[in-house]
C-alpha cells in the first residue's frame, strides 16, 4: 500500500537469464567455427570422414542462423567478388572436369567455406575476431601437446587413424601421429601432420601476442599458451613455417617503418631500401639454396615435391588454359587419384604439395589468374590497413595500430605455405583469406566503425 491507501503494483520475481545475448552469439560460435576448421584433419583422423564433414555441417549450419538473425542489411558491396570469381569459377569447372563427383564435393566445401568466411566478416568486430581465433588455437595448441603425452606416456608409440594399433606394415598415410614427444623426433600434434600443426602454431604466436597485447584479460593463460604455441613451431621442424617465421619477420620490419615514416618520400625510402635488400638476399639465397635446404633437414627436391610437381604437369597437359576440374583435395576414393601418385613408405599423396600446381592443373592458367589477382589485391588491401593505422596517441588508437597487423600476419603465411603446400585453398586458410578480403572490403557509405566504437570518416588508403 502507498502513503494515500493505493494498492501498489508488484513486480513478478524472475529468475536470472542463462541465455546467450544475440550480440555475443556470434563471437562465441566464431570460436567454435575456427576450431572445427583448425582440427579437421584431427576429425577425420580420430573418428573418419564423414565425423569431420558432419563437424562442418553443424559449424556451417550455425553460422547460417546467426547470419539470418544478425545481418539485418547486407552491403552488397562488401563481398570478396575475386573470391567468389575464383569459387565460381572452380564451380563451373564441373561442366568439363575429368572426375565430375570429385569437383561437385570439394565444390560443395569450398562454396561453404567461402559464405561462412563472408558471414563471420560480417558478424564480428576485430576485437572479436582476435578473441575468437585467440580461443580457437589455444585449445589447438593445448589439445596438441595433450594428445603427444598420451601418445607418448599411454599408449607408447605412434597412433593410427581411429586410434588403430600401429606395427611396421603400417602405411605413414595411415599414421595420426609418430609419438616423438620425448624422442627428439617431429610432433604431429592433434591435426597428425607436422607441417600443418607448424603453421597453425606460427598463426598462434601472431594471434595470442595480438590478444595479450590489446586485452588484460586471461594474460597468464594466454602467455603460457603463447609459450606452448613457440614450442610446438620448432618442434614440429617445419621448413616451410621457417621461412614463413623469417618472412613474417622481415614484414614486420618493413611495415613498422614505413609506419615510422610519416611522409611519403620517408615511406619510398623504406619501399626502395628493402626492395634492394630482398634483391640481394634472394640472390644470396638461391646461390647458397643447397646449404640452406640441409641446414633446414631438406634435400634438393623439396622433400619428394619436385617429383610430384612434374607428375602433375605431365598429367595437366592435357588441359593448360581450363583445368581438368577442381579437386581440392584429391579424394582418395575417386579411381582417378587412387593410387595415382603413392611416396615411400605408402604415403598417398592428396594434393600437388602447391598452391599454384595445384590451380594451374585444376582450373588452368585461367584459375591461376584469378588467384594471382585476388592475393595482390590481398596483399595491398592487407598492407594499406596496417601502414594507415600508425596513430598512437590513444588506448584506441593503440588497439587498431595493433590489431591492423593480424591480416598482414595472415597474409604472409598463407602465401608462404602455398608455395609448397595446398593447404591455403582448404578449411582455415581460405576461411581467413576470405573473411579478411570481405572485412576490407570498401563500404556503403561514408564512415566506418572504429576499434572504439564510434563512427568516424573514412581516409584515403595511405600506401605510400
Amino acid at each position: 500500500m502507498t502513503a494515500f491507501g493505493a494498492p501498489t503494483a508488484t513486480l513478478p520475481v524472475v529468475a536470472p537469464s542463462t541465455t546467450i545475448p544475440l550480440r555475443l552469439a556470434p563471437h562465441m560460435w566464431a570460436g567454435v567455427v575456427f576450431f572445427i576448421a583448425f582440427t579437421a584433419p584431427g576429425w577425420a583422423a580420430a573418428f573418419g570422414a564423414p565425423a569431420a564433414a558432419a563437424a562442418g555441417i553443424v559449424a556451417c549450419a550455425g553460422v547460417a542462423i546467426l547470419a539470418a538473425r544478425v545481418i539485418r542489411a547486407p552491403q552488397w558491396r562488401a563481398l570478396p567478388w575475386t573470391a567468389l570469381a575464383f569459387a565460381g569459377w572452380a564451380g563451373a569447372s564441373i561442366a568439363w572436369s575429368r572426375w565430375p563427383e570429385t569437383t561437385a564435393l570439394t565444390w560443395t566445401l569450398l562454396a561453404a567455406t567461402t559464405l561462412v568466411g563472408i558471414a563471420l566478416a560480417a558478424m564480428l568486430t576485430w576485437r572479436q575476431l582476435v578473441s575468437a581465433l585467440a580461443w580457437a588455437l589455444a585449445a589447438v595448441m593445448a589439445l596438441s601437446v595433450i594428445f603427444e603425452v598420451w601418445a607418448a606416456l599411454i599408449v607408447g608409440g605412434p597412433v593410427g587413424i581411429e586410434f588403430a594399433a600401429v606395427d611396421a606394415q603400417t602405411e605413414r598415410s595411415d599414421i595420426w601421429t609418430s609419438a616423438q614427444l620425448f624422442t627428439g623426433g617431429r610432433l604431429d600434434g592433434i591435426v597428425g601432420n607436422a607441417n600443418l600443426l607448424a603453421m597453425l602454431a606460427l598463426l598462434a604466436v601472431v594471434v595470442l601476442s595480438i590478444r595479450l597485447a590489446i586485452e588484460r584479460r586471461h594474460r597468464v593463460l594466454f602467455a603460457v599458451t603463447l609459450a606452448v604455441s613457440a614450442y610446438l613451431l620448432v618442434r614440429a621442424e617445419s621448413a616451410t613455417a621457417f621461412i614463413a617465421t623469417v618472412a613474417l619477420a622481415v614484414a614486420l620490419v618493413i611495415l613498422l617503418s614505413a609506419r615510422m615514416a610519416r611522409t611519403t618520400s620517408g615511406r619510398v625510402r623504406v619501399y626502395l631500401t628493402a626492395a634492394a635488400l630482398g634483391s640481394l638476399i634472394a640472390g644470396l639465397a638461391w646461390v647458397m639454396r643447397r646449404g640452406i635446404l640441409s641446414f633446414l633437414g631438406r634435400d634438393g627436391d623439396l622433400t619428394d615435391r619436385t617429383e610430384i610437381w612434374d607428375l602433375v604437369f605431365s598429367r595437366g597437359a592435357a588441359q593448360p588454359v581450363v583445368g581438368n576440374g577442381f579437386a581440392t583435395p584429391w579424394i582418395p576414393w575417386d579411381p582417378a587419384f587412387t593410387d595415382w601418385i603413392v611416396m615411400p613408405r605408402g604415403l598417398h599423396i592428396i594434393q600437388a604439395h602447391s598452391v599454384w600446381v595445384d590451380v594451374w592443373f585444376q582450373l588452368g592458367v585461367v584459375g591461376v589468374v584469378l588467384l594471382a589477382g585476388l592475393y595482390a589485391l590481398f596483399v595491398w588491401r592487407t598492407w594499406v590497413f596496417a601502414v594507415r593505422h600508425h596513430r598512437w596517441q590513444r588506448r584506441d588508437d593503440r588497439v587498431t595500430a595493433t590489431v591492423s597487423l593480424l591480416p598482414v600476419a595472415v597474409g604472409v603465411i598463407v602465401v608462404i605455405q602455398g608455395i609448397t603446400e595446398s593447404s591455403p585453398l582448404l578449411l582455415w586458410g581460405w576461411m581467413l583469406t576470405v573473411l579478411f578480403l570481405a572485412k576490407l572490403q570498401p563500404r556503403d557509405g561514408a564512415s566506418q566503425i572504429g576499434s572504439s566504437g564510434h563512427a568516424r570518416r573514412e581516409t584515403a588508403p595511405e600506401f605510400f
